[in-house]
């Protein structure tokens, strides 16, 4: 349900101005401004659109504050849309006020005090007439009060706190000149947010404010000025719109509609997004990357070139982090603030985040991206291949039983891979096998194969290639020559002597007859003799080795 927040909107004007907001056009106004000031003034003040405005300045009020106008780009439709729906000020309303200066009195009090000082003692003013001209206490508008002169009077400020509340000081110039482009930004100050910046930059073309301000271009906190607006026919200026961390700041970002992969542990995900501002679109309308260091969370968002966006050259994604009411554009690897097809974001060392945009479709209004979120540090991908008598579980290849072995001609063996890395990133698996058949299915997925093995002496090569959705590919190769079974047989029964030696004091070479008789009743005559004469002959093949290098 949305949350009731209406404005009181003053339209102010000085006790001696003789323009009656609500029979004075636009066009009497330039051409009054023209007068006194000149055309240079002009140009530098109010758009040349203003001539032939012949809409009165209560009309103008009224349609970019109020329900009158919400089928133009005005500040209801605006904070509808980018807070999803759940801040409505379509109940403010416009109040025309004549404050009890002068004009001269006023320019007087521009510059001394003049900066807040000044606009407070305006508001004021402001306030004390609406009681007086209207019977409204202020008060009754807690959300947001914004005093708003018919003439020319210098600053434009949105106040957190204002003598007393949230509010907004700026002239008619900023609602005929810059319409949502200067009142969402303004009034998004009196709702408690702070000007957007890009993470690792200090420094902005703009001025006000910290030298950081004014550094996303994408998004309304960095407006007006800094941000990207695009010309409208009733007020000027509109957009850009806000990015999801502010929305969020705000409370404003419907949080059921914002894709958060599983809690305390490592995932890879590809999800599609909708843009941020199209919840009447099916589907996800932002993702967050869980946070590193000292980083918030970073939230991902979908943006196309309409409506308030309409200024952007072409579909993006941004990513930011937020920081004490200040959001901040991440970098995508390559140095960029906004990330298209084939675009990486990645952020810590571990934990660490990563996103990579894989497709954009501007015509369906949908980006397709790998999410990425690793508790540990970083690992370069490595894989190898293990061999075993059966399949084992995966990512776990290991001998059942050591000392059975894999090349045997003719049998049936198993072959799997064991991956290590970090983030769990989704991939592909491609075997090449030369020399054996492969007996087992095989697919993009498979992760370990059967092979039926050829005759003793043929040789095998194995190569498994994995290639992961960010492009990177690792492979593995092993090769080797198939063994008879009779070769099989004695190297395995080596292989269980060996063993028995390990769980014993002394080497199995040095005992008696009585100890190494048990290990032998396996075997029968013809295996003891073939053992016999083996042993010999690997005797005789370790002295002549040994010899050979004295």
């Amino acid at each position: 349900m949305a949350i009731q927040a209406p404005w009181a909107i003053l339209l102010c004007r000085f006790s001696d101005d003789p323009n009656n907001p609500a029979t004075t056009p636009i066009s009497t106004l330039y051409r009054q401004w023209g007068n006194a000031y000149g055309p240079a003034w002009l140009a530098g003040n109010i758009t040349r659109a203003a001539e032939v405005d012949n809409r009165t300045i209560l009309e103008l009020y009224q349609l970019l504050f109020t329900i009158t106008g919400l089928f133009t780009w005005n500040v209801v439709r605006y904070f509808d849309e980018m807070s999803h729906g759940r801040i409505d000020v379509s109940g403010t309303q416009v109040f025309p006020c004549v404050i009890d200066l002068t004009t001269a009195q006023g320019r007087a009090l521009e510059t001394n005090p003049g900066g807040k000082l000044y606009q407070i003692d305006m508001f004021q003013r402001a306030k004390l007439a609406l009681q007086n001209q209207h019977n409204v206490d202020w008060r009754a508008f807690p959300d947001g009060l914004a005093v708003s002169f018919q003439s020319d009077v210098p600053g434009r400020q949105g106040y957190v706190d204002i003598d007393g509340g949230p509010g907004v000081f700026a002239d008619i110039r900023f609602v005929r000149n810059e319409g949502t482009t200067n009142w969402g930004h303004e009034m998004s100050h009196a709702f408690g947010l702070e000007h957007s910046r890009t993470d690792g930059q200090f420094t902005s073309a703009c001025t006000g404010g910290d030298p950081s301000d004014y550094t996303d271009w994408w998004d309304i906190m960095s407006a007006p000025g800094c941000a990207g607006s695009t010309a409208d026919p009733n007020y000027g200026l509109t957009g850009p719109g806000m990015n999801a961390w502010n929305m969020r700041g705000g409370s404003w970002l419907d949080e059921t509609r914002i894709w958060r992969g599983p809690a305390n542990t490592d995932f890879s995900k590809r999800i599609q997004l909708r843009p941020l501002h199209h919840r009447n679109l099916p589907g996800y309308l932002g993702a967050e990357l869980p946070a590193t260091g000292n980083d918030s969370a970073y939230l991902v968002e979908f943006r196309v070139p309409e409506g308030w966006d309409a200024a952007f050259a072409s579909p993006l994604l941004v990513v930011h982090r937020f920081d004490s009411q200040h959001s901040y554009i991440m970098k995508g690897t390559a140095g960029q603030k906004v990330l298209r097809t084939g675009d990486v974001f990645e952020a810590g060392t571990g934990p660490f985040s990563k996103l990579k945009v894989e497709s954009i479709d501007a015509s369906a209004r949908v980006a397709t991206v790998l999410l990425c979120h690793s508790h540990g540090a970083f690992k370069t991908p490595t894989v190898k291949i293990r061999a075993g008598a059966d399949p084992s579980p995966h990512y776990t290849w290991y001998h059942a039983d050591r000392c059975q072995l894999t090349n045997v001609a003719g049998s049936a063996c198993w072959f799997g891979l064991q991956l290590t890395f970090g983030c769990l990133p989704e991939y592909q698996v491609q075997w090449m096998v030369t020399g054996a058949t492969i007996s087992s299915s095989v697919g993009p997925a498979t992760e370990q194969i059967q092979l039926i093995l050829p005759p003793a002496g043929d040789k095998v090569s194995i190569t498994v290639t994995i290639i992961f959705d960010d492009g990177t590919t690792i492979f593995d190769t092993i090769d080797f020559d198939t063994i008879s079974q009779d070769d099989a047989e004695w190297f395995s029964f080596l292989c269980r002597l060996l063993n028995e030696d390990r769980k014993l004091p002394n080497p199995w070479w040095k005992r008696d007859i009585a100890h190494i008789q048990p290990l032998l009743e396996a075997y029968g005559p013809r295996e003891r003799k073939l053992a016999l004469a083996r042993a010999e002959g690997l005797v005789a093949t370790l002295k002549r080795s040994i010899e050979s290098r004295e």
